[in-house]
């Protein structure tokens, strides 16, 4: 499961350890939506840790591409470190955003990081 936001030129994404094939297509959605209204654009994006007893998601790899990419500045992955290593062996080849991990604690520090920009390209 995946909630999507936006505040000013910031997407935000929360998703569970069970993202499946309909989550990554809403989701991609999202961001080209997002990245074809900002031109500054940034991404938060954090993955709940896994809970016991739940099924694992399985290894896929996402299709995360998207025709606007470049108005991507920066990507915040909050989360697990092995959860952060295969989302951006997803993303790699498709953006040259600047990536920052933040640990699944660290969601203040990773949307402060994320406002720090959107809000010195508004002035």
């Amino acid at each position: 499961m995946i909630a999507i936001y936006k505040k000013d030129q910031i997407l935000y994404t929360i998703a569970d350890q069970e993202l499946d094939a309909d989550d990554g297509a809403t989701l991609v959605k999202a961001l080209n939506e997002h990245l074809k209204s900002n031109e500054l654009a940034a991404w938060y994006m954090e993955m709940e840790p896994r809970k016991k007893g739940v099924k694992k998601s399985s290894g896929e790899r996402l299709d995360i591409s998207f025709p606007e990419e470049a108005r991507l500045k920066k990507i915040a992955l909050v989360g697990e470190k092995t959860w952060q290593e295969r989302f951006t062996e997803s993303l790699l080849p498709f953006s040259e955003a600047h990536i920052k991990y933040f640990g699944p604690e660290d969601g203040n520090m990773a949307n402060n990081w994320l406002e720090q920009t959107s809000n010195s390209n508004s002035n």
